[in-house]
């Protein structure tokens, strides 16, 4: 590493980080036993993608109707 003459320490360098792709959080309740359901078939896609999934594809289904 180069040393400094100033005084002062070099700058160190940052990781370019990517954009961030989902920015959006939502929150809500369901009914019980739904996560134990949603584990049994989403195989192995995590709980996460699951949802966006299926909530995508609901969107999907619902602009086709209208």
């Amino acid at each position: 590493m180069i040393e400094s003459t100033s005084g002062f320490a070099p700058a160190t360098k940052r990781a370019v980080t990517k954009p961030k792709k989902y920015d959006e959080q939502l929150a809500f309740l369901v009914e019980a036993g739904t996560k134990e359901r949603i584990e049994a078939v989403r195989g192995d896609v995590s709980n996460a993608d699951f949802l966006r999934e299926a909530i995508d594809g609901a969107i999907r289904k619902a602009r086709r109707k209208s």
